[in-house]
């Protein structure tokens, strides 16, 4: 009984983020008691009972649920999210006696992606509260994320947002690049940037579906400005890791004087010259192909073909076992050879994190280091194609009229989206489990192929 009340009667045991699971009572009920037109009283009443029902499941029951799963935080425990979620439509609640059908729609999609969007960046001082005891820490730190989430809510009723947003919604223009098709493309680039199904192949397929030109210069700019949302994803998740790095990088003095011995004694600087490395052989292969490269943007057979390849190659990671070198035994031709998979990537289809992962587990380096090698180079890979694409296109891109609200939230869907996927695929690629990334892209290159071939 512990356990499913814990776990929101089974929300939190639901594969893929069950915080986000977890997030889903508040928001689901906010949304029907606006939509028939529920009192802002009735609403407030009902959300402050969601948050003082779930701190009290919380507080008496997750310390027997930590004991029972060995974990200071178990996943499955997400009552704590129920009651966030609450606190940030609370929060709103003294602004809805206007609001429309349609308003309370967006306020509730809004709040619902501000509360996931605090709750996993944990800003200050989120993180500090989560070390208190038993089932405190686990209900204090969402409790405050929804603070926070709440507040932003309501900067956006302030500042108009909503009713922005709304109208964009209920009047897109086909044609045009609205917040529902930004948000769309967003999660589209969040989620595949990073899981090895290929972010541009997906785009090339939505961008077809939703009939956008990729380059005009709106779409120019709406591309730039969401690899930006995922760059922002790699520094969230692996921020420890970037931490480390730079505290080392720092410090590499104390390896000795000569480059040489530096290179080899410093950890930092063994994965900077590698990555620096990596980096040159994508950036100089990438500009003598690029003609090629961008002559199969469009072409949705090629990407359909190199979705099949890139789902063999995963498959074939998936049967390499023993993989035990770590970085400090990584050296320049296996970088060589990641640059190489790297450049291919440039290829819509393919995917550049699955194929920097899989050619690094494939000359030998642990599953852990490959998957954090792989984003660490993706930093400067990412940035600096968007940075050739803004200084080759400045002329178009400074024409495009794209509206800043669209740009916003197709990055903060990208980063958000990208914060998730980035997890998944870390708990995938450790356990081998990379095999069902080349099941979807065998699926998704066939169903492409048929319906173009037919």
């Amino acid at each position: 009984m512990k356990r499913l009340l814990t776990s929101c009667f089974g929300l939190g045991l639901l594969p893929l983020a069950p915080g986000t699971w977890g997030s889903l009572p508040p928001a689901v009920m906010f949304d029907l008691l606006g939509y028939i037109g529920a009192t802002p009283a009735t609403i407030a009443i009902v959300m402050a009972a969601f948050i003082l029902a779930a701190s009290i499941i919380c507080i008496k029951f997750a310390p027997a649920v930590i004991a029972l799963t060995g974990k200071t935080d178990p996943g499955e425990v997400v009552v704590d999210e129920v009651a966030g979620q609450a606190v940030t439509f609370l929060a709103i609640v003294p602004f809805l006696s206007t609001f429309t059908t349609g308003q309370i729609c967006t306020t509730t999609a809004l709040g619902f992606l501000l509360f996931r969007l605090f709750d996993i960046a944990k800003p200050w001082p989120i993180r500090k509260l989560e070390k208190y005891p038993a089932g405190w820490g686990i209900l204090a730190d969402d409790l405050l994320a929804g603070v926070y989430a709440g507040i932003a809510l309501i900067f956006c009723y302030k500042t108009g947002l909503i009713d922005y947003i709304t109208e964009s919604c209920a009047y897109a223009d086909d044609s045009s690049l609205g917040v529902l098709h930004a948000v769309i493309l967003g999660i589209v680039q969040g989620a595949t940037e990073f899981l090895p199904v290929s972010s541009s192949g997906h785009l090339v397929l939505f961008e077809n579906i939703f009939k956008f030109d990729p380059e005009t210069p709106e779409m120019l700019l709406f591309d730039l400005s969401v690899h930006v949302g995922t760059v922002a994803a790699i520094f969230i998740v692996f921020r420890k890791s970037i931490s480390d790095f730079v505290r080392n990088l720092l410090a590499s003095g104390k390896y000795g004087k000569r480059p040489i011995e530096i290179y080899k004694r410093s950890p930092s600087v063994h994965i900077l010259v590698l990555a620096i490395l990596v980096t040159a052989v994508t950036g100089v292969l990438g500009i003598l192909l690029e003609k090629n490269f961008a002559a199969a943007r469009g072409n949705l057979k090629v990407v359909a073909a190199m979705w099949l390849i890139t789902g063999t190659l995963l498959l074939i990671t998936d049967s390499r076992k023993k993989t035990r070198l770590g970085l400090r035994q990584f050296g320049i031709l296996a970088a060589i050879i990641v640059g190489l998979a790297q450049s291919a990537a440039i290829m819509p289809g393919i995917s550049r994190s699955g194929a920097t992962i899989c050619a690094a587990i494939l000359v030998g380096l642990h599953r852990r280091w490959a998957v954090e090698f792989s984003f660490l180079i993706a930093i400067p890979a990412i940035l600096g194609a968007a940075l050739i694409q803004s200084v080759r296109d400045f002329a178009q891109i400074s024409s495009g009229s794209l509206p800043i609200i669209p740009v916003l939230a197709g990055s903060v869907a990208a980063a958000i989206t990208g914060i998730l996927a980035l997890k998944l695929l870390i708990k995938a690629s450790r356990k081998a489990n990379l095999k069902y990334f080349a099941f979807y892209c065998y699926l998704l290159g066939g169903i492409v192929l048929v319906y173009l071939l037919r």
